[in-house]
């Protein structure tokens, strides 16, 4: 998803670390299907890092039922528990490529390894998976990275480059979010803008949704519910911020199989970023 840089700051959204602003042009869709590279993000050439940190950025604290989605520093992140693995995403949305990408995880206090990457050059994402304790209450989503004394040329990046795939960026960030995964989509209605003051409570589709915004840490924290009688495949979330052509798009989210009946809890954070705004965007896949 592409974003484009408010002039505004967003006093209080959770995070640490030093200036990153998450910018992305909205340039359009990059094509169908999910990553549309594997390993040196479309040119010639390595990632060689310049050893001068950018900065660690942390997610706020998280319960362990909560499934998280925002932008820390200059980088995408979207995280959720599977099981003994927290399975995530990360997207480099600077204007530069990227080195020595660290992510990692602290359960209750206590960091873990992180999961590196050579780079992520602009644009350029991976996937991640992290492992998790049997046991814990509360959990962080951290990730490092470093400057590229030379990078790859091109858009993409170490894993994976591209957007998300066809239709999911239009111009000015908005879009249909269709073949935002790689897969057939259904489910492509969003809600009407709301005040960033008001909660939202509707449904859309066979999913009713209930999110807020918690001013105090600056996130926006909700529930998916399915309410048909079907289990709905590869259910996620999409936040756009904003409107008209100055829209910042959070997520999607990792995608999540409900059951009948089934509630999803979701955090999404955009830290750095002044809207007044913001709409919901459900997406799913067909059952195969």
């Amino acid at each position: 998803f592409y974003l484009v840089l408010f002039s505004f700051v967003l006093a209080g959204c959770g995070g640490s670390g030093g200036g990153g602003e998450g910018r992305e042009e909205a340039e359009g869709g990059e094509g169908g299907g999910h990553d549309g590279g594997t390993g040196d993000g479309g040119g010639g050439g390595e990632f060689v890092s310049d050893g001068m940190s950018l900065g660690a950025y942390e997610s706020v604290p998280l319960a362990g039922d909560e499934s998280f989605a925002g932008i820390l520093g200059d980088t995408e992140v979207a995280v959720h528990l599977d099981g003994a693995l927290f399975v995530g995403r990360l997207r480099n949305e600077g204007t530069q490529a990227v080195c020595d990408v660290r992510a990692w995880v602290t359960l209750d206090g206590l960091a873990g390894e992180p999961v590196e990457r050579a780079g992520l050059s602009r644009f350029g994402r991976s996937e991640i998976e992290l492992p998790a304790h049997a046991e814990f209450t509360n959990w962080t989503v951290a990730v490092e990275t470093s400057g590229c004394s030379s990078a790859p040329s091109g858009d993409g990046g170490e894993g994976g480059g591209g957007s998300e795939g066809g239709g999911e960026h239009g111009s000015g960030g908005e879009g249909s979010g269709e073949g935002s995964e790689g897969g057939d989509e259904s489910g492509d209605e969003s809600s009407p803008p709301i005040p960033l003051t008001d909660a939202y409570a509707n449904t859309i589709g066979d999913q009713a949704f209930h999110f807020a915004y918690d001013a105090a840490v600056g996130v926006f924290r909700g529930t998916v519910e399915n309410v048909s009688n079907a289990v709905i495949c590869e259910s996620r979330t999409e936040m756009h911020l904003g409107a008209g052509t100055d829209v910042i798009e959070l997520g999607p989210t990792i995608p999540v199989d409900l059951a009948a009946g089934e509630t999803m809890r979701v955090v999404m954070s955009a830290g750095g970023y002044a809207v007044e705004t913001y709409s919901l965007h459900p997406e799913r896949s067909p059952c195969r």
